[in-house]
């Protein structure tokens, strides 16, 4: 009896689904910036960059922070980021963690 509970026990992750979490790896991206912030919803009403992964994409909010950044309105960016997951990020948070490599490029708009 005890054995078939204990049994019992340890496959119980397996039947439910459980499995250890997936660790995913920092990556190293080129971000496009846009001259001006957009207004925006985050949990509340904020304004966002507008950034792109390639030069021809299209823009997206973005409201994360990027560690060493300082944006300067009426100017275009291109910046090389190291994106980092954030293993278990608050439920009103990011899930990156974004940290400027270099400012490749600054130009006025």
């Amino acid at each position: 009896m005890i054995k078939t509970l204990l049994l019992g026990l340890l496959l119980l992750p397996v039947g439910c689904g459980i499995t250890e979490p997936v660790v995913k790896k920092a990556e190293t991206l080129t971000l496009f910036v846009g001259p001006e912030r957009t207004e925006c919803m985050t949990i509340i009403p904020t304004t966002c960059l507008q950034v792109r992964f390639s030069p021809e994409g299209s823009w997206e909010n973005f409201s994360d922070p990027i560690e060493g950044f300082e944006f300067e309105p009426g100017f275009l960016y291109e910046l090389r980021v190291r994106r980092i997951p954030i293993a278990d990020p608050p439920a009103d948070g990011s899930s990156f963690r974004w940290i400027l490599l270099e400012l490749v490029s600054k130009n006025a708009a």
